[in-house]
């Protein structure tokens, strides 16, 4: 009675598991893209019933920083609370030049997405960039 008891407990546990999402693609998380010089990050938050929708829509913006002269690639990162959802997204750079091309004088500003504030919980006015002293590339 006991093994079957644990085998419903389980049962249960796995059925209520939420659903996986796709693995991310081969390399990302990795180390700086060789070249790189300075990390720029920008953090956000939406209300966790529209974080599938914000992936999709910011994952597919994203993209578009590799055809931006000076960008080297880009990671974009997720959380998932019980009433929120956290994105982190690192694009990396050549140099602030490049960064400054893009962003404009003050590359601490952040360059919001049109759709942001259709999504974002009190969107962060900010971003950091960040030197790059050490990095570990992938083989």
């Amino acid at each position: 009675m006991r093994a079957i008891s644990l085998s419903l407990l389980l049962l249960a546990i796995s059925c209520a598991a939420p659903a996986a999402r796709p693995a991310p693609k081969a390399g990302l998380g990795a180390a700086a893209p060789a070249g790189a010089r300075v990390a720029r990050v920008w953090h956000g938050r939406t209300p966790a019933a529209r974080a599938d929708e914000y992936a999709a829509y910011a994952s597919e913006a994203v993209r578009k920083f590799r055809q931006i002269p000076g960008n080297l690639g880009y990671a974009m990162y997720r959380e998932d609370g019980p009433s929120e959802s956290h994105f982190m997204v690192v694009s990396y750079w050549a140099s602030r030049e490049a960064i400054h091309a893009y962003a404009g004088e003050d590359i601490s500003r952040t360059r919001a997405l049109p759709r942001d504030a259709e999504f974002l919980i009190d969107p962060e006015p900010t971003v950091h960039n960040y030197d790059i002293v050490a990095a570990d590339p992938a083989p």
